[in-house]
């Protein structure tokens, strides 16, 4: 099998060189009409040749292409044709017209090919390994505690909002999770995954409503920050995102606010170096990884649409990592990226061993101009060729040397449009892995498959620093890159895989639910002054569930510092349950024994007559001083869904906000199962007569008390009702 790749991979070569540097769909097809297995094929009796009379030159070119890279046996022919073969052709055309002019620069469609035998054959490899290098541990800036220079970088962030973009690649196929449609079947993307109750897409929108609203809250303008998102065709990804975002009517944002872009589809070719197929001239096709996000921005026009926006740097996230807004940390870190203007930046942490995530490290390495320095990343399945061993760095520990990529990254705008320039596709790869797939025949087929990937990250590659000797340390503050550190459970606990008993919690939802509990705790233990269970062991943890739970809109803060001004002290016992769906909260001493939730229905404000969302048009408010509730809360013995916030309960006290409602209560005990609802424009005021709990109901044109922000002594942010 080698020998044969190897023998592919050499005799392409020619070739490949000859089509990047031809220009026109005609210079390209005398090139293929000269090749002998495009000869051969036109001298046999395939019912394609008939089909491709009259084709366009480009349409001819890409056909000539698979023939010439030796894939027609596998893709053009077959022992039964079916009935429908020239709308499979035509389909199949589209499809390689798509990789030929997106991959044009490597070579089109012989050129992708190309490359993932290069790959496969292992003999070359990316120009790190090319030269005399050394990889190092990167040092940044520790973020995980509030000392003066990160409450600083909040700061600066909360600052830059009005300069920022947001960029999501939604590309994830999630065939790990094994995501289905409960009513028809269908397999879903990684965007309509619900943890916590909300899609996964969701959480991204609302942890930037809540930044947006901390900044509101603190200068009284309100910013529309631009999201930019590149979507996948795989499980009809591009549609369940518009979708979602019809749903939620754009979230209360202008719907110019959004652009959505799409990543090509690549072919997946298995380890004889075939293309694979679930039909006839049926191609498996994948995403070709994240990297063609920086290419396909430039080509759709993104960086333009950002620039005439005013905005000049962007926070990129992925869909599967619904914890990184937790408190202060992205705040902090693109508040040091754009303090420093640097180009790109990177929020790590500690990276557990074995697990699928990349690591960052500090190459150097000698040049004919001195010795280069670059902050950059290497996948996992790339450890092999660089010489880097998944090991712990301590003896018996569970932590690697090198720290985790996130995914988590900053970024200048003109900085990565100018970079993809000269690095179109950064970060090439391919990843061997064996897959199973349905095919036509109704049949599933398991195979080890490649396709070529391309790592957005590894766009910093093109921001290196070259010295004249070696400076060691002092590089970090050099760098055109930098790399902030943060607890593990603050910044990556992804929803990848389906999780199964016996097996380790990473990467699954239920092990990123257990890592939001344990902020929980953090948060109601540390700031707020509560009294809760502990978080149990593993085990415990799913033979008998959650000792508490606790959910909240990430506007209450997102600064667990903000939350612990709004909640004061209070006790949950064991199994209580709290959900907080609204930013304008006053709660002191809360005794919880069962289920409390309260719910806005407009829990930052309202939308106007065009469904924008307004700050200034004020939401939902609760204030709650000494109060009891006393209710049988969750039923433990039910089927539950935690992570998914899929809760059967016995009792529950709920109170239900709409539009601009008031609750208040003081010195009360809310018993059993009760529904408080607050029409919208009135206050209700609940309060202990004689024998019983009684509510005072009244007409209001505003709110009677709001929160004030304000930044105390030039570091920290403080509250004062208003």
């Amino acid at each position: 099998m080698q020998q044969s790749i190897s023998g592919q991979f050499k005799r392409l070569i020619p070739l490949v060189e000859e089509l990047r540097e031809a220009e026109g769909w005609q210079n390209k097809l005398a090139i293929l009409n000269r090749q002998e297995n495009v000869k051969s094929f036109f001298q046999s009796s395939s019912p394609v040749l008939e089909w491709m009379e009259g084709l366009a030159p480009e349409c001819e070119v890409v056909l000539k292409a698979v023939i010439a890279i030796g894939q027609a046996p596998h893709i053009l022919s077959s022992g039964k044709w079916p009935s429908d073969g020239k709308s499979r052709l035509q389909a199949l055309i589209e499809q390689l017209l798509a990789i030929e002019k997106f991959y044009h620069e490597i070579g089109g469609v012989v050129g992708y090919h190309w490359m993932v035998l290069q790959f496969l054959d292992c003999q070359r490899s990316p120009s790190l390994s090319q030269a005399e290098v050394n990889f190092h541990p990167p040092r940044g800036t520790d973020i995980s505690e509030e000392s003066e220079e990160v409450l600083k970088a909040i700061l600066w962030g909360i600052e830059h909002i009005p300069v920022m973009a947001e960029i999501y690649p939604l590309g994830g196929a999630a065939d790990r999770l094994r995501l289905y449609d409960e009513a028809t079947g269908i397999p879903l993307p990684a965007a309509r995954l619900r943890f916590a109750g909300k899609t996964l897409l969701e959480h991204l929108v609302l942890d930037l409503e809540a930044r947006e609203y901390l900044y509101y809250k603190l200068y009284g303008t309100q910013c529309v920050v631009p999201i930019a998102m590149m979507m996948s065709p795989e499980k009809e990804n591009q549609a369940h995102i518009q979708a979602i975002c019809e749903e939620k009517e754009w979230f209360g944002r202008p719907k110019e606010s959004f652009c959505l872009f799409s990543q090509p589809l690549v072919p997946t070719i298995n380890n004889h170096g075939n293309w694979c197929t679930t039909g006839p001239m049926k191609l498996l096709m994948k995403p070709g990884g994240h990297g063609v996000i920086w290419k396909l921005a430039r080509d759709a026009g993104i960086f333009s649409w950002l620039g005439g926006l005013g905005k000049k740097k962007a926070l990129i996230r992925q869909i599967n990592n619904p914890i990184a807004g937790t408190d202060y940390g992205l705040l902090a870190f693109f508040g040091i990226g754009c303090k420093q203007d640097k180009a790109f930046g990177f929020a790590s942490c500690e990276r557990q061993v074995k697990a699928s995530e990349g690591v960052n490290v500090l190459v150097e390495r000698k040049t004919d101009q001195g010795i280069e320095y670059v902050l950059t990343n290497i996948e996992y399945c790339d450890f092999s060729r660089y010489g880097i061993k998944d090991e712990p760095k301590d003896e018996d520990g569970t932590y690697s040397k090198f720290p985790s990529n996130t995914n988590i990254l900053f970024a200048d705008l003109n900085a990565v449009e100018k970079a993809s320039l000269k690095a179109p596709m950064p970060g090439l790869l391919i990843n061997l892995k064996k897959t199973s797939f349905l095919q036509e025949n109704g049949r599933w087929k398991e195979e080890e498959i490649a396709r070529l990937e391309s790592t957005m990250q590894n766009i910093a590659d093109h921001f290196a620093l070259v010295e004249e000797q070696v400076i060691g340390n002092q590089v970090h503050g050099k760098l055109p890159a930098y790399l902030t550190f943060n607890e593990r459970r603050k910044t990556i606990s992804t929803t990848k895989r389906e999780f199964s008993l016996g097996s380790s919690l990473l990467e699954t939802p239920e092990g990123c639910f257990l890592d939001c509990l344990r902020n929980a705790h953090e948060l109601l233990h540390d700031h707020c002054r509560f009294k809760l269970p502990d978080i149990t062991e593993t085990v415990e943890f799913f033979v008998k569930g959650p000792p508490f739970l606790f959910f909240y809109h990430p506007a209450l803060g997102p600064l667990y510092r903000i939350i612990g001004q709004k909640i004061r002290k209070g006790k949950m016992n064991r199994s209580a349950e709290l959900q907080l769906d609204l930013a304008e909260l006053d709660m002191e001493n809360l005794d919880l024994k069962g289920s409390l939730i309260i719910e806005a229905t407009d829990p930052v404000g309202r939308r106007d007559a065009q469904g924008i969302l307004r700050f200034d048009k004020p939401g939902g408010r609760c204030q709650l001083y000494d109060i009891t509730i006393r209710n049988r809360g969750i039923d433990r013995q039910a089927h539950q869904t935690f992570w998914r916030n899929e809760i059967v309960r016995k009792e529950c006290c709920k109170i239900v906000l709409h539009g601009m409602a008031e609750f208040c209560a003081r010195s009360i005990t809310l018993s059993g199962d009760v529904c408080i609802e607050v029409e919208d424009g009135y206050r209700v005021t609940a309060f202990q007569g004689e024998k019983e709990v009684e509510f005072l109901k009244e007409k209001i044109d505003k709110p009677s008390w709001q929160w004030k922000y304000s930044i105390e002594n030039g570091l920290k942010i403080a509250l004062s009702k208003d």
